[in-house]
């Protein structure tokens, strides 16, 4: 692996280990600052909030900075959150921490997972970026859990400035060995460009919102399922969780893999094979080590829609826009993650079975399954007649026709 593409690798443990983390050490943080737990979980809400809103804006702001500039800086500025949260004399202050962390979420793991697409030959973007996005994995299976026993063993404080530590020396490796500036020259300035969505781009950012809310709807309550339906014991439940996770990293490579060798195919299998994983958990259990294979399988099968869905985005936007697209993605994954976990509270508040949110899940991404079909299908249609230009701008820097008003790239 390059350095400079692992560097961006352990940057994105640390962004991915932080998103996550705080679920582990709530109840710790409510003891100790004096506030419900229900008040407490705003330090999950606002972060996902921030990097969703905020994080768009964000990666248009920055868009003329070069990139040896832009990811020590926004690095720092991570760090920053991380020192905030974790010296923080009282709520107020803890949640300004998250959010300062969270503002520059979206902008870097967008701009990483660009930056190693431009390290990579032709035919192997897809792979690198899933290198840089295998860091997220690894956070679920090894920072979470680490972060979870630092501060269940030495207080929830310990575990922003073991975040902060960790994420100054992956930013200072990242300075020793810097990401790539774009082949294709740094932006414009603001003003010579705007960037729009178009209706591909949009129609993606569906299919991964739908995609992960399906996976969420289920995962969210991953652990009464395996316990109530599918009778393991709660002692099962951590072993089952980071067998999950492992799976998510084979199919994080597997997935970048298939995108750059079947790049229409790969977003269609990949939904397919986790809507069939969750629909296979809707069935009435049977054997339960059947049951945790196909759970494990689901993490599999998940973790390579990441990569696929990257590339898909990406394509879609052109790449002119490959940070933006990228920023617009890790939102809909946001979206979709909260979208998910309302669904299953929801159906479960009504009174209905965990295999029943399975269920549900498997219709959601089902649907994202069609939306990415009739992506692929509209890609292959071959093109209308030319139309004349009706108040279109043209960037003559790179041929791209660039139309309406929107966030200034």
């Amino acid at each position: 692996m390059p350095l400079p593409v692992l560097a961006m690798m352990l940057c994105t443990f640390c962004i991915g280990t932080a998103e996550s983390v705080i679920a582990g050490i709530l109840p710790g943080i409510a003891q100790d600052v004096g506030v419900s737990l229900t008040a407490v979980g705003l330090l999950i809400t606002v972060y996902a909030a921030a990097v969703v809103l905020v994080g768009p804006l964000v990666t248009a702001a920055t868009a003329t900075l070069r990139r040896t500039t832009l990811l020590p800086a926004m690095m720092g500025v991570f760090v920053m959150g991380n020192t905030l949260a974790a010296s923080a004399p009282g709520f107020g202050w803890l949640l300004v921490g998250r959010v300062v962390s969270a503002v520059v979420h979206s902008t870097l793991i967008a701009a990483f997972v660009a930056a190693a697409r431009d390290t990579a030959p032709p035919d192997r973007r897809a792979a690198y970026g899933a290198k840089v996005t295998l860091g997220i994995g690894l956070s679920s299976v090894a920072g979470v859990p680490a972060g979870t026993l630092i501060g269940n063993a030495f207080g929830w404080r310990a575990t922003f400035w073991a975040l902060a530590a960790v994420s100054l020396a992956a930013t200072a490796l990242l300075t020793r060995f810097p990401a790539p500036e774009s082949p294709r020259g740094t932006a414009k300035p603001a003003g010579r460009r705007r960037f729009v969505l178009p209706g591909p781009m949009l129609l993606v950012a569906a299919v991964i919102t739908l995609g992960t809310a399906g996976v969420f709807a289920l995962y969210t309550y991953a652990s009464p399922y395996l316990t109530q339906s599918a009778g393991f014991g709660s002692g099962s439940v951590t072993v089952l969780l980071l067998l999950y996770g492992l799976g998510g990293i084979v199919g994080n490579t597997a997935g970048g893999r298939a995108a750059d060798r079947f790049p229409s195919a790969a977003v269609p299998a990949t939904l397919g094979a986790a809507a069939a994983g969750l629909l296979l958990l809707a069935l009435p259990p049977g054997n339960r080590w059947a049951v945790a294979g196909v759970f494990c399988l689901l993490g599999t099968a998940y973790f390579a829609t990441i990569p696929a869905l990257n590339n898909a985005i990406v394509s879609a936007a052109g790449p002119s826009s490959s940070t933006m697209a990228l920023t617009v993605n890790n939102s809909a994954f946001c979206v979709g993650i909260a979208l998910g976990s309302w669904l299953g509270g929801l159906l479960l508040a009504r009174g209905n079975t965990l295999p029943t949110v399975a269920a549900a899940g498997a219709a959601s991404t089902a649907a994202a399954l069609l939306l990415a079909l009739l992506h692929t299908r509209l890609r292959k249609a071959p093109p209308g007649p030319a139309l004349p230009a009706t108040g279109a701008s043209h960037d003559t820097g790179t041929g791209t026709t660039v139309a309406g008003s929107g966030v200034p790239r």
